[in-house]
């Protein structure tokens, strides 16, 4: 029986985790001294990406009242009830950290809104993986998993910052500084990958062998660190970002794009084989009350 991929669940853990990274670098670049309007800027994109994640989250809720049970139930602190917490906790720092520009507070409640913020942002994507700890699905509980949903997220917030912001007229001096955070966000990926790739086991990587091969290593990994390392040569040879850099950082965007995608794909290749032994008892009810 083919595995059964839940779409709305890998889009949103994938866009609701980039985004809330991008929205960390945007609030560390504030900390730094980046302009307020770009940090804005990437603020107001990442909050559509968070959206976007969370509306295919309803999706997968399918009706309005499996999505109020999920609201009226918020205090349960299950998985999905700490995603949805930390979504708007991350929501809520991102339209404060905007808003401080238009209300006459010290730049010091902005920088802390940032900087909070950014933490709320990357714990959102640590939590989107979290709560597939189940205990009767050993490829998915292990803390290896979130870890690897984080690292996954945190490059790809990280050029997503830079892609927007080098459009924008980001600070140079500042923007080589963020690349370093990158590059070691990009070194971290490596290790967290691997690290899930080796609690899967090598059977796991032979009989998918596209996805690990062209999507986590290629993608994922040496894409990433390749064109983290190019913005980072970029930055040293010349005094200011120009039109070759904000190439690059799309590019790196892409390929980070589908890294994540092809884990959170095999995460879900490697655990719905489970689930596939629900649904066949459930289509052969018939023949088994029968004998």
């Amino acid at each position: 029986m083919a595995p059964k991929i839940q779409w709305p669940l890998v889009l949103f853990s994938l866009f609701a985790g980039v985004g809330g990274c991008a929205f960390a670098f945007a609030g560390v670049a504030n900390a730094l001294g980046e302009m307020s309007g770009v940090t804005n800027a990437v603020t107001v994109a990442a909050f559509v990406l968070v959206c976007v994640g969370g509306l295919c989250s309803v999706i997968h809720l399918a009706t309005p009242k499996n999505a109020w049970a999920v609201v009226t139930h918020i205090l349960s602190f299950s998985g999905i009830s700490v995603e949805l917490i930390m979504l708007g906790i991350t929501c809520v720092f991102m339209v404060a950290f905007v808003l401080c520009d238009f209300v006459a507070f010290p730049s010091i409640v902005k920088t802390a809104c940032g900087l909070i913020g950014a933490l709320s942002g990357v714990y959102l994507a640590f939590a989107t993986g979290h709560g597939y700890l189940i205990s009767s699905k050993p490829t998915w509980n292990t803390t290896k998993l979130p870890i690897a949903y984080t690292s996954t997220s945190l490059i790809g917030g990280a050029l997503f910052y830079l892609s927007v912001s080098s459009m924008l007229g980001a600070s140079a001096s500042v923007t080589s500084l963020l690349i370093v955070v990158a590059l070691l966000c990009g070194f971290f990926n490596v290790v967290a990958l691997m690290a899930y790739m080796g609690h899967l086991g090598p059977e796991i990587a032979r009989t998918n062998k596209k996805l690990y091969g062209y999507g986590i290593v290629f993608c994922g990994i040496m894409m990433n660190l390749i064109t983290t390392a190019a913005l980072y040569v970029l930055t040293l040879c010349s005094p200011e970002l120009g039109a070759l850099f904000t190439a690059v950082s799309f590019v790196g965007l892409a390929f980070s794009l589908i890294g994540g995608l092809a884990l959170r794909m095999l995460m879900w290749i490697v655990g719905a084989g489970f689930l596939s032994l629900f649904d066949l008892a459930r289509e052969h009810r018939s023949v088994i009350l029968n004998q």
